[in-house]
């Protein structure tokens, strides 16, 4: 019963917050300040002697005459009004008039406690005229009234408030309460609303100035026109003086008028079509605006969305999961706070944002740059004001005033977006004085997170307009974010993380978290994702990524073994029926018979088969025993601070990640690389190369922000979660607030998934950190007296043989994958085979 009330409650909810058309507010607006006006006229036009009513027999006659303006309706609608409000009619129609005004220029919402203090402002006022004795008494009296307040001030003023409060406590309360009603009526303080009317005022009279200006310089450049125009005339007609003498001075104009009105030539109505050209030159059609740009509007995107009724979120692959899995749960949203709104926007806000766009304006118009106001967009960090330049005119311009306009407006520092993408705008950009957090959980909750179209969602944070921006690590494939300390870049990776937690258990999506300060990363070690523990010393961290590229390998060896091209189409496939076993016992396998078929075999394949095709017989580079695996997990590498690895294994590390990040895709292998450092020799051409898609954060320089965007932009940012984002396949950069989450949510979190599943670590990657970081060699060429004596065998069988590969060592030796990589890069460091040219071919041996 429950579930039926919060579905019917968010149905409702999400009714309310449908947009609705403008033309319903404009007429809704109009309804009330035509019924406002009509009770105004009515008032205005009313007669006494009209209508015969109760309240007014002593002196009503009916008139056959029509005096009123609505006629019969009209009469009696203001005798109505004037028997219950007394004298506070006018005012009642007044306030009727401005709600319906409101209504329709300023697109507001007149909500429910507007009408309630309208009521209350006309109850106040019709009680203040009533308890006092001073005003309005002999018209009350000649029109046989109750009182100057009507019937309703006199039953609530006169017969009780006086009675219990006096004249004079009955007067200040009344007063006190109608200014707070009329308050409330209006919408903002008198100052605030003497504001704007000051800056309407301002604004029309330095259009008039304008406007005169323009038509004295006109009706210069026209009669000047004109006077060379009679000039060349006189001068053909051989009259000298006529020709020098200027046409300002009295004789010329006479001279010109006669000849005129005996000639009957055009010239005669010279000055009226001065006057007309004139007029149609200062017309706004004419003003050097290349369009009628629309009317400003004030965009409040920092708003958080209602939130959604509490789901836990699904995972897309839930069915083809693994069966150990079936129970895991995924986070549930409750876990992660939600920030209410800050509620409406006021008209102290709305004015000052008017002001900033003002000063804006006179400030570009005082070095000669005219443009038109545009709309006002109110992001979480920032707010763009748009403006509308004007026919002709160059854009840099603009550009180049951008400190002199931070300093009309006393920003910190601001951006200008010369033109906005996809607009015929120009954006200014000035940071907000209170920053609003945009919380994961309402990203979470969004329809983009939840499509299915985004097969590895990301919550990155809400843009300038309020959109969200979500981004799909598997599209990107590999991100790199870099920004300053404390700009937010480590808030970013959480989210990242945490958007990742909610969306896939253990067995969907596997993680290597990289952390060489130790410190960062420490709150997601108990998290049953990890492949390995989160690696902090940068030693091991080149093991973990040696590991990842067989990954790589292996899994595109399974791919060709069963026909598909990428990771989506492999656990997309259709899987092999089980076979029945048969009930008698296996026998025993002759190990020895097999080994001679073996070596039988290979010596076929090197008479009739070429190399590429021997190596190509066992491309499936599974583990001795194991099984093609219907299905296989994602695989996120997450490196928080590449400088410091930069420092100790630059060479090495840099080659890994210029593997993974060039073939990795398709393997469904990503990284996330995070540095604070972007200088040129930790963010290498090689590295940028391979990683498309970017963040950035706020940034020292310029050439900071070149070496992380390829452009500008970063070092104008304001910090605490501020960034750029450049999507995948875009070159257009995108501002917004990054997502935050504490460190409190991460923790629940964290505890949540580690109490749903055990840790289960691969031995694999831990022996290769481990060989890696044992004698502090990035080569890793520190191995056990077993694995000596295995690379001793491997040798031999490779100058018999006289080419090396996985597959053939695996045959000989019944070795695993893993193992006989490790051979052969060990055999490729000694120089005994040559490196892989990359075409799936043995290598070639270097030794006799």
């Amino acid at each position: 019963m429950a579930s039926k009330r919060d579905r019917e409650k968010t149905v409702r909810q999400e009714e309310a917050a449908a947009p609705v058309p403008a033309w319903h507010g404009k007429a809704y607006g109009a309804l009330i300040a035509a019924g406002g006006l009509m009770l105004l006229l009515s008032l205005a036009t009313f007669r006494l002697n009209e209508v015969g009513w109760t309240a007014l027999n002593a002196k009503a006659e009916v008139v056959a005459s029509n005096t009123n303006f609505f006629g019969f309706f009209g009469r009696y609608l203001a005798a109505l009004s004037y028997w219950c409000f007394g004298a506070a009619s006018w005012m009642a129609a007044a306030c009727l008039v401005w709600l319906g005004c409101y209504k329709i220029v300023h697109h507001g919402e007149i909500r429910l406690r507007m009408w309630i203090a309208f009521g209350c402002a006309v109850l106040s006022a019709c009680m203040m005229l009533s308890v006092q004795p001073w005003v309005l008494s002999a018209w009350a009296a000649e029109h046989q009234l109750y009182g100057p307040g009507g019937a309703l001030g006199h039953l609530f003023g006169h017969c009780f408030i006086s009675q219990v409060m006096g004249m004079g406590g009955s007067l200040i309360l009344c007063v006190f309460a109608y200014l707070v009603s009329l308050v409330y009526v209006l919408g903002t303080t008198p100052l605030a609303a003497g504001r704007v009317l000051w800056h309407d005022f301002r604004q029309w009279l330095k259009a008039a100035c304008e406007r005169r200006r323009a038509r004295k310089e006109a009706k210069a450049v026209l009669m000047r026109e004109r006077e060379e125009e009679n000039a060349r005339r006189a001068l053909e007609t051989g009259d000298l003086q006529s020709a020098t003498e200027p046409l300002s001075t009295p004789s010329r104009k006479a001279a010109v008028s006669r000849r005129t009105r005996q000639s009957g030539d055009p010239l005669d109505d010279l000055e009226k079509k001065v006057e007309e050209e004139i007029v149609a030159m200062t017309e706004p059609g004419f003003l050097p605006l290349s369009v009628k740009n629309p009317e400003p509007q004030i965009i409040d995107a920092s708003r958080t969305r209602p939130p959604r009724p509490v789901l836990t979120l699904r995972s897309d692959d839930g069915a083809a999961a693994d069966a150990a899995m079936d129970a895991y749960a995924l986070p549930s949203l409750e876990i992660l706070h939600y920030e209410e709104s800050a509620g409406e926007q006021t008209e102290d806000d709305r004015a000052l944002l008017l002001e900033n766009q003002q000063i804006i304006v006179e400030t570009l118009l005082s070095f000669g740059v005219e443009v038109a106001a545009g709309n006002i967009t109110k992001g979480p960090t920032i707010t763009r004001y748009e403006i509308y330049p004007s026919k002709g005119l160059r854009v840099n311009r603009i550009t180049s005033l951008e400190k002199d306009i931070a300093r009309a407006t006393k920003a910190e520092r601001i951006n200008i977006l010369a033109p906005i993408p996809g607009r015929d705008t120009i954006g200014i950009e000035i940071a907000n004085s209170k920053k609003i957090a945009v919380a994961l959980r309402e990203l979470l909750q969004d329809d983009e997170f939840l499509s299915p179209k985004k097969r590895i969602p990301v919550a990155l944070g809400k843009d300038v307009y309020g959109r969200t921006v979500i981004g799909d690590l598997a599209a990107m494939p590999h991100l790199l974010v870099a920004g300053a300390t404390g700009s937010g870049k480590s808030v970013c990776i959480n989210s990242m993380i945490t958007s990742m937690l909610y969306k896939f258990k253990p067995d969907e999506l596997r993680l290597i978290l990289v952390d060489p300060k130790v410190v960062e990363m420490q709150p997601y070690r108990k998290l049953p994702h990890l492949i390995v523990p989160v690696v902090t010393d940068p030693k091991k961290v080149i093991g973990a990524l040696r590991w990842a590229v067989n990954e790589m390998e292996r899994r595109y060896r399974m791919f060709a073994e069963v026909g598909v091209r990428n990771f989506e189409s492999f656990n997309a496939r259709p899987k092999d029926e089980p076979v029945e076993e048969e009930s008698e016992e296996p026998e025993e396998p002759d190990f020895e018979l097999a080994d001679r078929i073996a070596r039988e075999l290979e010596s076929q394949d090197d008479d009739t088969m070429p190399e590429d095709e021997d190596d190509g017989q066992d491309e499936l580079d599974l583990d001795a025993g194991d099984e093609m695996p219907d299905r296989i997990p994602y695989i996120v590498i997450i490196i928080d601070e590449l400088a410091d690895l930069m420092m100790v294994v630059k060479e090495d590390l840099e080659n890994y990640i210029a593997r993974l990040t060039q073939k990795a895709r398709a393997a469904g292998i990503h990284l996330i690389v995070a540095t604070q450092t972007p200088r040129s020799d930790v963010v290498t051409g090689m590295i940028k190369a391979n990683i498309p898609s970017r963040i950035a954060f706020q940034v020292s320089s310029a050439l900071d922000s070149r070496i992380i965007l390829d452009s500008s932009g970063a070092e104008k940012l304001v910090g605490k979660g501020d960034l750029l984002y450049l999507p995948p396949g875009s070159a257009k950069l995108e501002r917004a607030q990054g997502a935050f989450v504490s460190d409190e949510e991460v923790e629940k979190i964290v505890k949540h998934c580690a109490t749903q599943a055990k840790q289960s670590f691969h031995e694999e990657v831990q022996q290769s950190m481990e060989s890696d970081g044992g004698d502090g060699s990035s080569g890793g060429d520190s191995i056990d007296a077993q694995d000596a004596e295995l690379l001793q065998r491997c040798i031999e069988i490779v100058i018999v043989e006289r080419k090396a590969s996985t597959s053939l060592l695996q045959r000989r030796l019944r070795i695993g994958y893993g193992k006989a990589a490790r051979m052969l890069e060990l055999m490729e460091q000694r120089g005994i085979v040559a490196p892989s040219d990359g075409a799936n071919r043995p290598r070639e041996v270097l030794v006799d």
